[in-house]
């Protein structure tokens, strides 16, 4: 059985609704903190289990953001756990001091007027690291001046009303970097008190085509049905139309990876929470290319070079792009 329900006894569902208050640590003012860049699921997840782990931390979110995470603060639901972890974070509009480190976790759509919140004259050796997608993989560190460290999550986030609600496992981050580097030591110091799985891959391209092939298709069929992965999985049309685009995705990678099964592919997409909806589809919804753009231009990039035809991947960017054109002439 590939998905499984789980019913709370009367006690444990009381547990549940409990919330547990985290009161902020203390820090001194020697205490250089790690700025977070971004106001997505992510930038509020890692926020919250640095500052409850500890580690002082700002984070750099949008005004309206700000006020709300400072007031009210965030609380974080994990699956299988009887309690709610709630803290309050330390906001900025801007960067005001040396930072441990930054981490990048923007919405694509708001990289570019988020990384002006950053200061280069007090960067200096800051180790950076991205999580935020982009099709040019120097953009980030051409504006700033400074090298940046690609990275990856393996997790299930969604942002709801202040909360995040995390499915299955507690996610893992891969850092593109070897495990000798300054950066890798750095955030192996930080990961293990916010109770986080670190890994790393030396090899970019290897590290963002396993994200890739199975990020892409998922979010590409959820958000063109409407419906979620657990839903696409249980319908046999869907299912062949998800199984024939990862087809085509598994033939863009470089010759120089080792090559990707679809169908081992499709077996990890069973394992995908039945309750996770991939961001793009709620973007679809809104009216928003919101992460398509960055989708569609490595699929099209990756398929000129490999001279590849994707009929079934382009039916469904071509049915995305017309959504959102009837969204926004209505």
């Amino acid at each position: 059985m590939l998905f499984h329900k789980v019913h709370l006894s009367p006690k444990a569902a009381k547990a549940d609704a409990e919330i547990k208050v985290t009161p902020r640590p203390l820090y001194s003012l020697a205490d250089k903190p790690v700025y977070i860049l971004g106001n997505t699921a992510w930038a509020y997840f890692l926020a919250a289990k640095f500052e409850l782990g500890g580690i002082r931390t700002i984070i750099l979110a949008g005004e309206k953001e700000n006020t709300s995470l400072n007031t009210n603060g965030i609380t974080i639901k994990e699956d299988y756990q009887l309690q709610k972890l709630h803290c309050r974070l330390e906001t900025s509009l801007w960067q005001k001091e040396e930072a441990l480190a930054v981490i990048i976790a923007c919405d694509s759509s708001q990289l570019k007027a988020g990384l002006l919140s950053l200061s280069k004259n007090k960067l200096k050796n800051t180790p950076i690291i991205s999580f935020s997608l982009t099709k040019d993989k120097n953009f980030i560190s051409d504006i700033l001046g400074h090298p940046v460290t690609q990275a990856y999550y393996e997790g299930w986030l969604k942002l709801a009303n202040q909360q995040i609600l995390v499915y299955g496992q507690s996610p893992e981050i891969t850092l593109c970097t070897n495990n000798t580097s300054e950066t890798y030591q750095l955030f192996a110091s930080l990961t293990p008190k916010a109770n986080l799985t670190l890994k790393n891959n030396s090899i970019d391209d290897l590290a963002f085509w396993d994200f890739f092939c199975l990020y892409a298709p998922c979010s590409l069929i959820t958000a063109s049905a409407q419906k979620n992965i657990f839903e696409i999985t249980k319908n046999k049309s869907l299912r062949e139309k998800l199984l024939t685009c990862l087809k085509e995705i598994v033939l863009l990678p470089p010759k120089t990876l080792p090559p990707y099964n679809p169908d081992e592919l499709l077996k990890k997409i069973f394992n995908i929470p039945s309750a996770y909806d991939f961001p793009l589809a709620e973007q679809i919804t809104s009216g928003k290319t919101g992460s398509l753009d960055f989708i569609s231009s490595v699929i099209q990039q990756a398929a000129f070079e490999k001279k590849c035809l994707l009929p079934a991947t382009n039916e469904l960017l071509k049915n995305l792009y017309e959504q959102i054109l009837k969204k926004q002439s209505s």
